[in-house]
C-alpha cells in the first residue's frame, strides 16, 4: 500500500507538472488510464489515485463519454520571467539558456521516444517552411520547446515556457537588427537546428550537448552583433581574466 501512494504521488506530481507548465493546456483531453500506466510503468490503480487527486484540486474534470480534460491550470500557473529590457538582460538570458539547453539536447538524445522524434522533426520542418521573419520566433520556440518534452523531465519543459518570451523577442530582435539576410539567415539556423536533430536521431548525446551550444552562442551573437567573452564554458572550462564583472 506504501508502495503504490508513493507512485501515485510521483505520478501526480509528473501530470500537475504537465499542466502548470503548459505543456496540457486547458482543454486538453488526458490520455486514458490504460495508456498512462502502459506510459508510466505502473498500474491502473495508481493512475487512477493519480487522476482523483487532480480533479480535487480542480485541475481536471470528467466529460460523459469523453473522458478527463483539464479544465483549469491550477495554483502553480507558470508566471515567466521578467521581460527583457536591454543588452544585460540579452547576455543572462542567453547564458541561463545554453546551461539548460544544452543538457535538455543531451537528455532528448538519450531518452526520445519515435513520437517525440516525430515531433521535433515536424517543428524543424516548421522553421525549414518559413521563408521570412514573421512566425520565425514562434516556429523557432517551438522547435526548443519539442527538445525539451523529448528530455521526459517536465521542470525542462516547465522551464522552457516561462522563457517563451524572452525567447521570442531576441527572435524578433535578429529581425530588426541583423545585417545578413533574412533568408540567409533563416538557413543558417536550420542548419543548426538539423545538426541538433541528426546528433538526437543517433541517440548522440553529447554531439547534441555540443550542437546547441554551438546555435545558442550563434544565436547571441546574432542578436548582439559582437562576441562577448565568458567565464565559464560547458565542459568546465573557466576563463580567468575574461569573464564579465557582476560587481557593478
Amino acid at each position: 500500500m506504501a508502495r503504490k501512494t508513493k507512485l501515485a504521488d510521483k505520478l501526480y506530481g509528473t501530470l500537475r507538472q504537465r499542466v502548470d507548465s503548459g505543456e496540457w493546456p486547458e482543454g486538453t483531453r488526458i490520455p486514458p488510464e490504460t495508456e498512462l500506466a502502459q506510459a508510466h510503468g505502473v498500474s491502473r490503480p495508481v493512475v487512477r489515485e493519480a487522476l482523483i487527486r487532480l480533479r480535487s484540486d480542480g485541475v481536471i474534470g470528467a466529460r460523459q463519454g469523453a473522458g478527463n480534460f483539464v479544465i483549469a491550470v491550477g495554483a502553480a500557473e507558470v508566471t515567466g520571467y521578467r521581460p527583457i529590457e536591454n543588452v544585460a538582460d540579452l547576455i543572462e538570458a542567453f547564458e541561463f539558456r545554453s546551461s539548460v539547453e544544452c543538457d535538455v539536447a543531451a537528455l532528448a538524445a538519450l531518452r526520445h521516444t519515435p513520437q517525440e522524434l516525430d515531433a521535433i522533426r515536424q517543428a524543424a520542418e516548421g522553421v525549414n517552411s518559413l521563408t521570412g521573419d514573421d512566425g520565425f520566433g514562434d516556429a523557432d520556440f517551438t522547435f526548443h520547446l519539442s527538445l525539451a518534452r523529448a528530455s521526459r523531465n517536465p521542470m525542462y519543459s516547465a522551464t522552457l515556457n516561462m522563457l517563451r518570451d524572452q525567447i521570442v523577442f531576441g527572435m524578433r530582435l535578429v529581425g530588426e537588427f541583423s545585417q545578413q539576410r533574412t533568408a540567409s539567415r533563416v538557413g543558417t539556423v536550420i542548419d543548426e537546428h538539423q545538426a541538433v536533430l541528426a546528433a538526437i536521431t543517433v541517440r548522440d548525446a553529447a554531439g547534441a550537448h555540443a550542437a546547441m551550444g554551438r546555435h545558442i552562442l550563434n544565436s547571441r551573437r546574432r542578436i548582439l552583433g559582437f562576441e562577448i567573452a565568458m567565464d565559464w564554458q560547458g565542459g568546465g572550462t573557466a576563463t580567468k581574466g575574461n569573464k564579465l564583472s557582476y560587481e557593478d
